[in-house]
């Protein structure tokens, strides 16, 4: 009965041994992984800058020649624009498109909306966790700058809303020229947010 009770308390305590030893290893893996995700979305951010201040200035007066659309030079993932927001100390990098690994570097141009150098409602979606915090702290008549290939442009915010994931409504097409940020909601929150912060700012002329 002794050896019994000795064996299987053995046996417990084995179990539990190599139970904390795999969290351990599965705890390391995670952080190392989410370590990876963040100095990959560091180092694109620094080189795309890098890379963006050093384009060719398209449609210059040496060249004389009309800048091309940013349509056509938008391809899933490449970078489209650098968005800064000076009272936030916000300058980040903008990507064509919105799938998981465009989104983990920087923030990206929603498909289906207006690009910044037409008229209509240019939509920008980021992650609320990186990129997009400091949208917690936007206020109206903030100043957000798009500047691309092609030129600059200025945008003055006009007001700020949660809505629900399904209300695309904020990404409906606009007669005047406007931007639309959105990010998950709230802030804080732990795991998939329920509801989605819009920015709606309108261009300056």
């Amino acid at each position: 009965m002794t050896v019994t009770i000795h064996w299987r308390g053995w046996q417990k305590h084995r179990i539990l041994g190599w139970t904390s030893q795999v969290l351990f290893v599965a705890g390391c893996l995670a952080l190392g992984f989410c370590a990876l995700v963040y100095l990959d979305a560091e180092f694109y951010q620094a080189y795309t800058n890098w890379r963006f201040d050093r384009l060719p200035s398209l449609g210059s007066a040496a060249t004389l020649t009309p800048p091309p659309a940013l349509r056509v030079l938008a391809a899933e993932g490449s970078p489209l624009s650098r968005m800064a927001i000076p009272r936030l100390e916000l300058s980040l990098m903008v990507s064509e498109g919105i799938r998981p690994h465009t989104l983990a570097r920087a923030a990206g141009h929603i498909p289906g909306t207006a690009f910044p150098d037409e008229p209509g409602n240019v939509g920008i979606a980021g992650h609320r966790d990186t990129f997009f915090r400091k949208l917690s702290q936007i206020h109206r008549d903030d100043l957000i700058t798009l500047t691309t290939p092609v030129g600059s442009y200025r945008y003055s915010v006009e007001w700020t809303r949660v809505v629900a994931p399904d209300d695309v409504a904020v990404l409906g097409p606009s007669q005047s020229a406007v931007l639309t940020l959105v990010t998950c909601y709230p802030f804080t929150y732990v795991g998939p947010a329920p509801q989605r912060f819009i920015v709606r700012a309108r261009r300056l002329e």
